[in-house]
């Protein structure tokens, strides 16, 4: 079978490989090659067939320490040639890997971080051709990325790269460590305050939790930066998806990353209009402040109704109920305001449900659900009939749970 001018049978497929089961010999003989699995090619891609790793537009430079790297432009055709060490990580699954083909699309990637066994190469006119192994430290998954975009013949990927000389397994496994393990992982509150260029609604939240707009009681208290400070309580990304929650009913308001929540508030933005949203903004917080307090928060860890799995479960409790609303506007009449500020948030077990997940956010959401209705015969919570519930289906075991928990709940209430 040939790709783009060259045979693909025999070699290493890395969408496959495991450094921690694969055989000495496959780590041995790295060779690249998608798998044609379900990809078709739409056109020819034709590549000159290499033996040996080249890059363009490179030149030698010298980092601290004295040590001499060479930076520059992956040949295309070189990407097959790149070899993986045991101490790589396992490839990611294709879709992850088809996410990397757009970001090639868009704009150029990282550099790869490369190292060579050895010092034998050829430089002519800033084309570098490395005549020894060269090996993957840190870039594996867009190397990936660039292949399937070539089997696709998807476009060509551009993809620099930096060289390292005379390398050894034992030191590429301790830079891959330095690149990896060390770095401090970029905060997704820093993604979605970049975004606010490109997608309004985000721009409008940021001004709003910023001092941009005064008297909102959130005002400095998001943290829209990579570490949160003393007087932060909530974090960007958990501000913006509580937004989306309380407006799924509207909306997209129900995904959970980074890119998925924006694009959703940004649709139920526009449905909206920029005036409503912001009000209802207002008056979810605004109500939070009132029944157990926000402005006088000291310390974020002791605000249980700040934290996420809360603040998701009382917005979707808004948003399940048509009781709140008024067409497109969020309106709690007085009679439900005090119902919701005797919810018990300072129970230990309303404090440990509000940090967990999975059946735990059934449960919270279930005991608000309760504490609303208990005691009224007429005018009790009807959901809405197309809109799904918070979790999944509350099976038997989390619907006795519910039981037992607000059982103790009334009994320390009672003491």
């Amino acid at each position: 079978m040939y790709h783009g001018g060259f045979a693909v049978d025999n070699f290493f497929n890395p969408l496959t490989y495991n450094p921690l089961t694969s055989s000495s010999s496959a780590r041995v003989k790295l060779r690249f090659a998608i798998p044609l699995r379900e990809l078709k090619p739409t056109g020819e891609v034709k590549l000159v067939k290499r033996e040996y790793v080249q890059l363009t537009r490179a030149a030698l430079d010298e980092v601290e320490g004295g040590r001499i790297i060479l930076r520059g432009v992956l040949d295309p055709e070189s990407l097959r040639l790149l070899q993986v060490a045991e101490y790589q990580r396992e490839v990611l699954p294709i879709t992850k890997i088809e996410k990397l083909v757009e970001a090639f699309k868009i704009g150029s990637v990282p550099d790869v971080d490369l190292g060579m066994r050895g010092g034998d190469y050829n430089d002519r006119e800033g084309i570098f051709t490395l005549k020894n192994d060269v090996f993957i430290i840190d870039g594996l998954q867009r190397v990936n990325a660039g292949l399937l975009m070539l089997q696709k013949s998807d476009g060509v990927p551009r993809l620099g790269a930096t060289i390292h000389f005379d390398t050894t397994e034992e030191w590429e496994r301790e830079r891959f460590k330095i690149l990896n393990v060390d770095r401090t992982k970029l905060s997704p509150n820093v993604l979605i305050r970049n975004m606010r260029a490109d997608t309004p609604v985000i721009d409008l939240l940021y001004n709003l939790s910023t001092g941009s707009e005064k008297g909102f009681v959130l005002t400095e208290r998001v943290c829209w930066a990579q570490r949160q400070q003393a007087a932060h309580i909530v974090t960007a990304l958990t501000f913006a998806k509580t937004v989306a929650f309380l407006h799924a009913h509207i909306g997209p308001g129900r995904s959970t990353g980074v890119l998925e929540v924006a694009r959703g508030l940004q649709q139920i933005c526009d449905t909206t209009g920029k005036v409503v949203f912001r009000d209802n903004v207002r008056a979810f917080f605004n109500l939070i402040d009132e029944c157990w307090g926000i402005r006088r928060v000291q310390f974020r860890a002791g605000a249980v109704y700040m934290r996420t799995t809360f603040l998701i479960c009382l917005a979707t409790l808004f948003s399940r109920h048509e009781i709140f609303w008024k067409g497109n506007h969020l309106v709690v009449s007085a009679d439900l305001k005090r119902k919701i500020s005797k919810f018990p948030v300072m129970d230990p077990t309303i404090a440990n449900l509000a940090s967990a997940s999975g059946k735990a956010t059934d449960m919270l959401y279930t005991l608000m659900i309760q504490h609303v209705n208990s005691g009224k015969r007429q005018k009790r919570l009807v959901p809405r009939d197309n809109v799904p519930k918070v979790g999944p289906e509350l099976v038997e075991s989390v619907e006795q749970g519910v039981e037992e928990t607000a059982t103790e709940i009334e009994a320390r209430a009672a003491n």
